[in-house]
């Protein structure tokens, strides 16, 4: 990820005085920049760390770490994480894939739905759980968690999200479950490695 010249700009004075904000380390010029948020450009996709204000007109801020559950659940996805989506999906379509999201926020009522469909298929909680978490412990009705391509698109589909997998990590997504090829979550910083995938849900 390039640093902006504006960044470069500032001395080791000034990485102090940010010593105190909460955000992601940038490493640079032998010295760290604390990013307090990520902006992604509309039309390039590019995405680049600020160390302070806000992004500009036509750029959507992506947050400077993984995003958490907040204290009330939304009604939709967070809008940061919606954010990093949305980005992902113009830079896939400039490599030719098409994401869409076949499940995102869902409500609690709907998961607990979803979970006692799985466990009537899967015979206990515990295989269900592999594949469908209850609502209390599910990201989905927090809103931080999107299926990309899930039973659309067919073999492209499944390639489209194959891309996402490689290359989430540039906007924060990351899939969590081996088992499950469509699930993404904010787990990271834009740029920042996705952690090891877990074997599956539990």
């Amino acid at each position: 990820m390039v640093l902006p010249t504006k960044l470069k700009k500032f001395g080791l004075a000034f990485c102090a005085s940010l010593a105190l904000t909460t955000g992601t380390v940038i490493p640079a010029l032998g010295t760290d920049i604390v990013a307090i948020d990520f902006c992604a450009d509309l039309k390039t996709a590019v995405v680049s760390p600020i160390a302070e204000g806000t992004c500009a007109v036509g750029q959507l801020s992506l947050g400077a770490g993984p995003i958490e559950r907040g204290d009330k659940r939304p009604k939709a996805l967070i809008p940061q994480f919606k954010n990093r989506y949305v980005v992902a999906k113009i830079a896939a379509k400039k490599k030719g894939f098409t994401l869409q999201v076949t499940s995102g926020w869902r409500s609690y009522s709907y998961q607990a739905k979803l979970f006692k469909r799985a466990i009537k298929r899967n015979g206990s909680v515990a295989e269900a759980s592999k594949w469908v978490l209850p609502p209390e412990k599910s990201n989905h009705p927090w809103g931080l968690a999107v299926d990309v391509n899930y039973g659309t698109g067919g073999a492209k589909g499944k390639k489209a999200a194959a891309w996402l997998e490689k290359n989430g990590f540039e906007y924060g997504l990351c899939r969590r479950y081996e088992n499950e090829w469509w699930h993404f979550e904010p787990l990271v910083a834009p740029g920042q490695p996705c952690p090891a995938m877990e074997p599956y849900a539990s």
